[in-house]
């Protein structure tokens, strides 16, 4: 699981670290939860659920902006890179992200552009990113 694991999180840290570190106490403490249910998904999709918890957040990055999606811009940003093709839609489409492209007006181009999956691995990445309390209010 290392190679994968390992970039995403440097990736993660060099775009939200320094800018954005509440973000980025956020996606620690998501990809850490991710890693404790890994077991909860086949074993070979553990690796793609901790790299995309570690990325989940990206498109927050103010490299990145695009659309101001984070979602949507982390995903395409992944793409552009090169990045594994299921991570970057598993970013694009993390936590329902969906609905709130509905909301933006960018449903349509989210669904045309990245594939959403409905499985263990995305169950298992909305419930760490929505299990996380490092960006809760005190």
């Amino acid at each position: 699981m290392a190679a994968l694991v390992d970039t995403a999180r440097e990736v993660a840290r060099h775009l939200l670290e320094t800018p954005l570190p509440r973000r980025w106490s956020h996606v620690q403490a998501v990809a850490a939860k991710a890693d404790r249910i890994s077991a909860a998904v086949p074993a070979e999709d553990r690796e793609v659920l901790v790299a995309s918890a570690w990325l989940h957040d990206m498109g927050y990055s103010p490299d990145l902006v695009d659309t101001g999606f984070h979602s949507l811009d982390g995903g395409r940003w992944l793409r552009r890179q090169r990045f594994n093709a299921r991570i970057a839609a598993l970013v694009a489409h993390h936590s329902c992200a969906w609905q709130e492209a509905e909301e933006r007006g960018l449903g349509e181009v989210l669904a045309a552009e990245f594939p959403r999956e409905e499985t263990a691995v995305t169950d298992a990445l909305c419930c760490s990113d929505i299990g996380s309390t490092a960006l809760r209010p005190t």
